[in-house]
């Protein structure tokens, strides 16, 4: 059974000023696939991820979600659609608990909108603790999102995202600034969402033991240009690649 194309783009391209930021890049993610981007600081990932989503505006190209083009549209049709993102940077509500930021996820999901008096503690508080089991944190329901180690606040912001029922993740860069054993678990948790869940996943990541243990496919970003597409057993043997990024002996 043929797999339906999840993502694609087609001659993405950004420029700030005279600085081409990305040139060209025609990305395709098919639906239930693991694909990470990688390449040297500067390479256009971020920018890349953020014109697929809209957060960045585009100067060229096109984007395409399931067969539909949605280049142009507003961020929050195309998250209503199921393609959403988490940034590097955690965007929490720090002084809320894990249970009301997720809360607010969910009402936002419903339609419903925020009024004069404050949501009671315990709205939606069952569905809240389900989102937050999908990310083994179930037992951190009342525990405040300042508080939390930076790993478990990475983890917080997926089950954010999972409120809103996507279909395709995006995440950039999930493991920075974790230590690699938590790394590992952060991965695990994210590959299980794909195994048994099915979402398709895009992410960044800079850690090379983590892309090529968890990827389905690896994309190659140089001086914001697309230069390699492949499994990972097929980048390990790209030359270019190899000499580009991997420092020669992958």
């Amino acid at each position: 059974m043929e797999k339906k194309i999840a993502v694609k783009t087609e001659n993405l391209c950004k420029s700030f000023g005279a600085v081409q930021a990305v040139r060209d890049v025609s990305l395709t993610v098919e639906e239930g696939q693991m694909q990470a981007i990688i390449g040297p600081n500067g390479a256009g990932k971020t920018t890349c991820m953020d014109l697929i989503v809209n957060k960045t505006p585009l100067s060229s190209g096109k984007v395409f979600l399931f067969g539909e083009d949605i280049t142009g549209m507003k961020p929050y049709k195309i998250a209503k659609r199921g393609l959403n993102k988490c940034f590097q940077i955690s965007q929490l509500f720090p002084a809320l608990t894990c249970c009301q930021n997720v809360q607010i996820a969910l009402i936002q999901k419903l339609g419903k909108t925020f009024g004069l008096r404050p949501v009671p503690k315990d709205y939606l508080r069952d569905e809240c603790a389900a989102e937050l089991a999908r990310v083994g944190m179930e037992h951190l329901l009342d525990e405040t999102a300042a508080y939390l180690s930076y790993g478990d606040q990475r983890r917080l912001e997926i089950a954010i995202t999972l409120a809103l029922e996507p279909k395709v993740l995006l995440l950039d860069e999930p493991t920075a600034g974790v230590a690699r054993a938590e790394g590992y678990s952060i991965m695990d948790m994210v590959r299980r969402l794909n195994q048994e869940e099915g979402y398709t996943i895009l992410f960044i990541e800079h850690d090379m033991n983590i892309v090529f243990n968890y990827s389905d496919i690896i994309s190659v970003m140089d001086h914001g240009q697309l230069v390699a597409s492949d499994t990972p057993a097929r980048i390990k043997e790209n030359e270019f690649v190899k000499q580009a990024y991997l420092g020669g002996a992958a």
